[in-house]
């Protein structure tokens, strides 16, 4: 069987810009026009999680990583999302800001689907993989890190805070550098939110001189 494939020509898609909701008491509040909407609530039937845009049913909700687990109407999937991912429904509650300590602990590493050229029978197709896990990174209160590389190789240096004049484009603080780490390279790790599937705390991990990254979740 072949791997999945997409033939080009294409297109760039367009960025999807999730405004930033009012919350709750308890929580931050983020200004967006949210008229004549209610608070989202578990029980609650919204009918747009975005960006798939399906409709769902709201399971839980945690204050704490201001998340909300729902139930898709079409498959009974669930998924942790936040408040932004409802804004079309109701006015969700958003999470409160996060320190540096954020960062301490384990973190399991995935890589992502990545695109590739490849010919078969005599055409060229670009295709993308399925992506994979790769070892952890353990990052310690005392400004260092261990990082597994390979069953060969394992890394140990130092972090330190990152200034937001010296964050990559695109991303947010706050944010750590983990120094002369992998390929003896600077990488910057920053808050991306929580994984979809089991709401554990998410980053990500990406060279700063490259576009390379890596996605990581926290381990229990």
């Amino acid at each position: 069987m072949f791997p999945a494939v997409i033939q080009g020509p294409w297109k760039p898609c367009a960025a999807i810009v999730c405004a930033s909701l009012p919350a709750s008491a308890g929580v931050h509040a983020a200004p967006a026009a949210a008229a004549n909407l209610p608070t989202c609530a578990v029980g609650m039937h919204v009918t747009r999680v975005s960006p798939l845009n399906y409709g769902a049913v709201i399971l839980k909700f945690d204050a704490a990583k201001g998340t909300y687990q729902v139930k898709s109407d079409s498959d009974g999937l669930l998924d942790w999302v936040p408040a932004s991912k409802l804004r079309s429904s109701c006015v969700g509650a958003e999470a409160a800001s996060v320190t540096m300590n954020y960062f301490i602990g384990k973190w399991s590493l995935f890589v992502g689907p990545t695109a590739h050229h490849q010919v078969i029978d005599d055409k060229g197709y670009l295709v993308v993989g399925p992506g994979a896990h790769v070892p952890p990174l353990q990052v310690n209160a005392d400004g260092s890190y261990v990082w597994v590389i390979d069953s060969k190789t394992t890394l140990k240096g130092q972090w330190r805070t990152l200034a937001d004049k010296e964050l990559r484009a695109g991303t947010k603080p706050p944010a750590i550098l983990l120094m002369k780490a992998e390929g003896g390279k600077d990488w910057e790790v920053w808050k991306t939110g929580t994984n979809a599937g089991n709401n554990r705390d998410a980053i990500s991990v990406e060279r700063m001189d490259l576009g390379q990254s890596v996605q990581g979740t926290r381990l229990p």
